[in-house]
């Protein structure tokens, strides 16, 4: 079979990678504007990425676990692979939990409560902390020890 990639992508995780960073990160502000606009349409909405986010999470570090085995990574990035896979693995577990946990309030219809919904969104907040955490050291396989480019081979 032939390979689907170009040349230049050594695999499919740099091409993955950024949607659930805009999936997580759109849900979590859309949150924030149903806080301060209730519309139904909204909370669903914003459901629905929360919905989606994970599943764009796991495929996403599946990729990675893969992309790992097929690129070069120097001896002194060695360790913050590592730490980038564990990383990536924690933010997906938190956002799968967070997402249950969501979507049974939603289902009961208990997420429009003041407090209920202040509290979703300040955990979507730490989320998105994993998330950044995770990226910083995604990019730092990149940039600073070049896993993955031309540079790195």
């Amino acid at each position: 079979m032939q390979n689907l990639l170009p040349d230049w992508a050594p695999n499919v995780h740099p091409m993955l990678v950024h949607f659930p960073i805009v999936l997580f990160t759109l849900a979590v502000f859309f949150d924030f504007v149903n806080l301060l606009w209730r519309k139904d349409w909204l909370r669903n909405s914003v459901m629905m990425m929360f919905t989606f986010a994970p599943l764009a999470g796991l495929v996403t570090y599946l990729s990675g676990r893969q992309a790992v085995d097929s690129v070069w990574v120097p001896m002194n990035a060695e360790l913050t692979a590592s730490y980038h896979a564990d990383w990536a693995l924690y933010t997906l577990l938190y956002f799968c939990f967070y997402t249950a946990i969501r979507a049974f309030l939603f289902w009961k219809k208990i997420d429009s409560k003041r407090f209920v919904a202040i509290s979703l969104f300040l955990a979507g907040l730490a989320g998105c902390a994993l998330m950044a955490k995770t990226a910083d050291l995604g990019g730092k396989l990149v940039y600073k020890y070049g896993v993955g480019t031309k540079k790195g081979k």
